[in-house]
């Protein structure tokens, strides 16, 4: 037995007792609160380092080598397990829980377990430890032994886990932001005092050679991780979101724990948060981010979509989401000067059909009243230079252009409401009603499609009385009518003298006559063909006179 009365060994049960006591206490608050990630090893390694301290005072105070020997040997599976708990903790910590897996659990864990069971039957082997004695060193008496070939390999193995455990948080020091760094350098830290109990305990560092110092090392080891997982905020958040978020990002992203707070801001979030917003609540510091009722949100004077992708560890759990903020002022501002131009434009198009009302209203009355003067005054006299006669061809051309205005006012319209539209039936209508003369029309196919029917009309008519005012009064047309699949076309020919090549692509142009026309009826056709959606190409037609081409006809369901 050690003496008790001596101050060195007072001192080191005090420690070993006070070590036990914080680390099993801890070890239970960390067991509550396992849900973080690492926080079941962190729990495990506390209570393993808690109950190997507590041991270790019972072996420094036992009074026979029995007690002394029944704590080592109970302290065996703890620190057995202890190496184990760390590297899981490493996985789990740096993000790699994905390395979690049964199989490779079983595999850290079946080289402590074979070690644990030769160092209990090492009385009769030798393979794990020798010579068990006790010892007596300086006020102290210990229980001193050597390492067998299976205790040197274990040691070594142990040692070999934890260092792969630091160069994965030194990975992760590497891969993480500033602000996170702190967590990955309280770990490596903590990670020191192992070490250089293990050195001072093999080395003999010290006035007594015999004892060990790990025990109260491994509690503090515990302690450290325990307050890089609970208490500085581990990197539940963002070791998983680090990826996404990354600094150089232009677009601001927000990292938010699984409690709410934010955890990690990249430089374009922090250029438009509080300084102080890492760690407040995410409900205060952005409101209208959590909500999400408002898309998209303004900040200041810039805009900003909002992408919100939750995090998840492997096992599902909830740890927290990732905010990504795309700044789309740029496109909300053609957006509002699109829509304020389709407002000037609706204005215009109003202003436009006020026009066609005035015109149809207001002008027809009085150019009616002088055609019926003209023709009053050719029926009572002589028109011998003929400037009657050309009077009213000027009327009669004034009012084509009327009509004309009062069509194209309407033509270009936006077509909401679709007819199932019979394309033979349509044609003929629009011949019967037209003064044809000696023209005749011959008309190849039929097919449902759909169409404003009115404006359809329109077209057709201005696409005949085209094909008469330039091919003459005997003028024959030929309308081709042809479906392919869903499509469906509408063929417009005459055997005129047709439209040269230069001139076809400017004929719908507003103003543009090639006979001396109007130039409005050949625009007409080419803004109802636009308002369809539809496609108007001019080509020459098998008698060698003008053919207008109408494609992209939807077909109506039969």
């Amino acid at each position: 037995m050690s003496d008790l009365g001596a101050l060195p060994v007072q001192a080191y049960l005090t420690a070993c007792l006070l070590a036990g006591g914080i680390g099993l206490w801890l070890g239970r608050v960390a067991w509550r609160e396992r849900d973080e990630p690492g926080g079941i090893e962190v729990a495990l390694y506390l209570l393993c380092g808690g109950g190997v301290s507590l041991l270790y005072a019972l072996r420094v105070a036992a009074t026979g080598e029995v007690a002394m020997t029944v704590a080592l040997n109970l302290a065996t599976p703890l620190m057995g397990a202890l190496p184990v708990l760390w590297i899981l903790f490493a996985f789990a910590f740096t993000g790699h829980d994905r390395w979690r897996t049964e199989n490779r659990i079983v595999a850290l864990a079946t080289p402590a377990f074979v070690w644990v069971l030769l160092a209990w039957s090492s009385g009769t082997h030798g393979l794990a430890r020798r010579s068990v004695i006790p010892v007596v060193d300086g006020p102290f008496t210990l229980l001193g032994y050597g390492l067998g070939p299976v205790g040197g390999a274990f040691v070594l193995l142990a040692y070999g886990l934890c260092v792969a455990g630091v160069l994965l948080v030194v990975d992760l020091y590497e891969r993480t932001g500033n602000r996170y760094r702190l967590q990955t350098f309280v770990v490596l830290l903590g990670t020191l005092f192992p070490f250089l109990a293990g050195i001072a305990t093999f080395v003999d560092v010290g006035s007594y050679a015999h004892l060990s110092w790990l025990p109260t090392a491994f509690v503090i080891h515990g302690v450290f991780l325990y307050g890089t997982v609970f208490w500085l905020g581990t990197l539940d958040a963002a070791v998983v979101a680090r990826d996404t978020a990354v600094e150089v990002m232009q677009d601001p992203v927000i990292v938010s724990g699984s409690d709410g707070r934010i955890r990690d801001l990249n430089p374009a979030a922090e250029a438009i948060l509080p300084p102080d917003a890492v760690g407040s609540s995410l409900s205060e510091a952005f409101p209208r981010l959590e909500g999400g009722d408002e898309h998209p949100i303004a900040i200041g004077d810039r805009q900003f979509d909002i992408q919100e992708n939750p995090i998840t560890d492997p096992r599902g759990t909830d740890r927290g989401h990732v905010f990504l903020l795309r700044d789309v002022t740029a496109r909300e501002r053609r957006q509002t000067a699109l829509e304020r131009r389709e407002a000037e434009l609706e204005r215009q198009n109003e202003r436009l059909e006020e026009f066609a009302g005035v015109v149809s209203h207001d002008l027809r009355n009085p150019l009616a009243a002088a055609s019926a003067a003209v023709e009053l005054a050719r029926q009572r006299g002589e028109d011998p230079d003929g400037a009657l006669e050309r009077a009213a061809n000027a009327h009669e051309r004034m009012d084509d252009m009327i009509e004309g205005l009062l069509a194209l006012a309407t033509a270009g319209e936006t077509v909401d409401d679709l007819d199932r539209v019979s394309l033979d039936a349509t044609v003929r209508r629009v011949w019967s009603r037209l003064e044809t003369a000696d023209a005749t029309l011959t008309v190849e196919g039929d097919a449902t499609a759909l169409a404003d029917r009115d404006r359809l009309e329109q077209l057709v008519s201005n696409l005949f009385r085209n094909a008469i005012d330039h091919a003459g009064e005997d003028v024959a047309v030929t309308v081709t009518v042809s479906a392919d699949g869903d499509g469906v076309a509408l063929a417009v020919g005459d055997d005129g003298p047709g439209i040269p090549p230069e001139e076809r692509e400017r004929v719908t142009e507003r103003g543009v006559s090639l006979g001396g026309g109007t130039g409005l009826g050949l625009a007409i056709v080419g803004d109802i063909v636009e308002a369809h959606g539809w496609t108007l190409s001019v080509a020459e037609s098998d008698a060698g006179g003008a053919r207008f081409v109408i494609e992209g006809m939807e077909a109506a369901d039969s």
